[in-house]
């Protein structure tokens, strides 16, 4: 087998890809340009790509290639309807940071919530014991308690950060991108409801022909002043699958 990693830099220096050894030639690439792609695929059994995206030519112009391994839960930079049609199969890695991305947006929000940027930079430039008031409240923060947190996708990392807003006193809401999941635990809203009610909300959802362009520019206009956004779905590719 000839396995062809295209971008290794992006799964970090930790990780021993040494394994892979035992299951045939393996050629490793630290980051791949898409005008290099097919060149270095082109003689490939299985590829292992986290950020590279695969198109439906790629795949018709590489005859041997059997397998597409992406290294991460989303699956949008390879053509899955293309990989099917001629016979390639895609794994992907699922769940693999569902804990971590809770932890991230928590990490978000409190930065936000306590203005960290503002009263780190008050420290380190000596504003704050200068003043000789050994206090700041030029920039208020708030508790989550008691405010009412929306869940856009609640999927497993969706109610990971439900179970966790909750912990923190939070009043938790969701609306479901794909209309499938539910928890009577917590309220469903429809989406223009959840953006307009919510102070605290944050997106968990894939990208897929139903989350596309879901959050833009006319229902921005109905959050709520002083509220917090935060991104944590699936992002696009600037490449073409094609």
């Amino acid at each position: 087998m000839n396995i062809v990693i295209l971008d290794a830099k992006t799964l970090g220096d930790d990780l021993d890809l040494s394994v892979l050894d035992q299951f045939g030639k393996v050629v490793r690439y630290e980051t791949t340009d898409p005008s290099e792609t097919y060149e270095r695929i082109r003689n490939a059994t299985t590829v292992i790509t986290n950020k590279v995206v695969i198109g439906r030519l790629h795949m018709q112009r590489c005859p041997l290639l059997k397998l597409i391994c992406i290294a991460a839960t989303g699956t949008n930079n390879v053509d899955l309807e293309a990989a099917a049609q001629i016979g390639i199969e895609v794994k992907n890695v699922a769940g693999y940071s569902t804990r971590s991305v809770v932890q991230h947006t928590f990490a978000m929000a409190l930065y936000l919530l306590e203005k960290m940027a503002y009263y780190d930079q008050s420290v380190k430039s000596q504003e704050w014991s200068r003043s000789g008031l050994f206090t700041d409240v030029s920039h208020p923060f708030f508790e989550i308690a008691g405010k009412h947190w929306g869940i856009i996708g609640l999927g497993e990392i969706g109610r990971g950060v439900a179970k966790v807003a909750e912990a923190f006193g939070a009043n938790v809401s969701y609306y479901s991108t794909s209309g499938k999941n539910s928890d009577a635990h917590y309220t469903q809203q429809g989406l223009e409801e959840l953006l307009g009610s919510c102070e605290i909300i944050s997106i968990h959802a894939p990208l897929n022909a139903q989350t596309k362009n879901l959050i833009h520019a006319d229902n921005l206009k109905l959050l709520r002043e002083n509220s917090i956004l935060l991104n944590l779905g699936r992002g696009g590719k600037e490449q073409s699958l094609q």
